[in-house]
């Protein structure tokens, strides 16, 4: 899933709260990897040398919803809503597959939108638009593929299972992507309920290189698919909570609302 925090607000935004850039970051992506495996067990397997990263996320698709429920997402629309540096904040996420998708973040009067479609993406904000290049493309390509966790390899993404680590005092499997750039996104899975609890990225900015955490949870259906409605996110001192106010499952997006603005 997903809504990481490459991207800066301008001057505006500083300048009307009153604050450095190297404070404001963008929220990432919440919901992305709509995923679709040939094959989805129910993994219990307790044994670390008979359990890959493949068969932790397998076991992820199971607690979901299993792969024919995915099978049938074509698009889904995200609303949510919360708090940023003691802002309300709205974000509208829209996608569809394979790997077309828009942002819209609004903060008071401001409104910044990312667009990504069939490898290229920009940055909106206001009447200024921005190619999205580099690093913040790579992981921007990731984010928006619908099918990347089928297989990471084939877009130039490691993975790899590490360690259990405690979340909040429960035991959890670790899996770490390594990007071709060689940044590192890591994800935490409840070894019972096999839930995504938390993920860790590098976010590369121009003031260097950050972690973000991110905490999932409430899970509750939409047609069929678990999801959470409850989302934290961490950027240094930055906290940003939200709430998923709804989700669309095949509402029927259009493929012109995903195209790129000139």
């Amino acid at each position: 899933m997903f809504v990481e925090s490459f991207y800066l607000f301008k001057r505006k935004f500083t300048t009307e709260f009153k604050m450095k850039p190297s404070q404001i970051f963008l929220i990432t992506l919440i919901f992305y990897s709509q995923l679709s495996l040939s094959q989805v067990q129910n993994n219990d397997e307790k044994d670390p040398v008979n359990i890959t990263a493949m068969a932790v996320i397998q076991k992820y698709i199971y607690a979901i919803g299993g792969m024919d429920t995915f099978k049938n997402v074509d698009d889904r629309t995200t609303i949510m809503t919360g708090f940023a540096m003691n802002q309300p904040v709205d974000i509208i996420i829209k996608q569809k597959y394979p790997d077309k998708l828009i942002q819209e973040l609004r903060v008071g009067e401001l409104n910044q939108t990312i667009y990504y479609n069939n490898g290229h993406g920009v940055l909106q904000i206001g009447d200024e638009i921005t190619e999205i290049k580099d690093k913040e493309l790579e992981r921007l390509k990731v984010d928006a593929t619908m099918h990347f966790l089928l297989d990471p390899e084939s877009y130039g993404v490691k993975s790899e299972l590490l360690p259990n680590e405690y979340i909040d005092s429960v035991d959890c499997f670790t899996i770490r992507f390594t990007l071709p750039s060689g940044l590192h996104w890591t994800q935490y899975y409840e070894f019972e309920s096999g839930l995504k609890v938390k993920e860790t990225k590098e976010i590369q900015t121009m003031q260097g290189v950050f972690e973000q955490e991110t905490y999932f949870a409430d899970y509750k259906e939409v047609s069929g698919i678990k999801y959470p409605f409850s989302i934290t996110q961490y950027l240094g001192l930055q906290e940003i909570d939200l709430t998923i106010k709804s989700i669309k499952i095949n509402a029927g997006l259009d493929d012109t609302i995903f195209e790129l603005p000139e």
